[in-house]
C-alpha cells in the first residue's frame, strides 16, 4: 500500500484550492485503464473459448447478455453497450456466462458447422 500524504495547517492558513494544489503536486491522481477484454482458448481441454469483459463493480443481479448476430448486447443496470465479437467468437454459440472478480466470462462453444474440422 502507497503512503497517504498528510497536510497539517492551521485555521484560516489554507484555502481549499491551496490544499489541493499542494496534494496534487506532482500532478491530480488518475484512476487506473480499464483492463481490455481478452480471450481465453479452452478449445484443447474444453472445446470452449472464453471472452473476459472487465466489469468492475457490476453486480450479477443487473447483469444482462443477449448474442444478437455477430455482436453480444451488454446490459449493466440501465447502460447497455454493444460489443462486436471477435472473428473466432462469431463461429461460435454462447454457452453461459459468470461474474467473479469484476469480470463478466462468456463461455462459447464451436458451432461444427462453421468452425474447421481439428480446430
Amino acid at each position: 500500500m502507497g503512503n497517504v500524504p498528510l497536510l497539517t495547517v492551521r485555521q484560516g492558513e489554507a484555502t481549499l484550492e491551496a490544499l489541493a494544489e499542494r496534494l496534487h503536486a506532482d500532478g491530480a491522481p488518475r484512476p487506473p485503464a480499464p483492463a481490455d477484454p481478452w480471450i481465453e482458448d479452452r478449445l484443447a481441454a474444453e472445446n470452449l473459448l472464453l471472452w473476459h469483459l472487465p466489469l468492475p463493480g457490476a453486480d450479477r443481479t443487473e447483469l444482462e447478455l443477449l448474442r444478437r448476430g455477430d455482436e453480444l448486447v451488454l446490459g449493466v443496470g440501465t447502460g447497455r453497450r454493444i460489443l462486436a465479437l471477435p472473428s473466432a467468437l462469431r463461429r461460435c454459440t454462447v454457452s453461459g456466462a459468470g461474474l467473479a472478480d469484476g469480470t463478466l466470462s462468456v463461455r462459447f462453444t464451436p458451432d461444427p458447422a462453421l468452425w474447421p474440422r481439428g480446430h
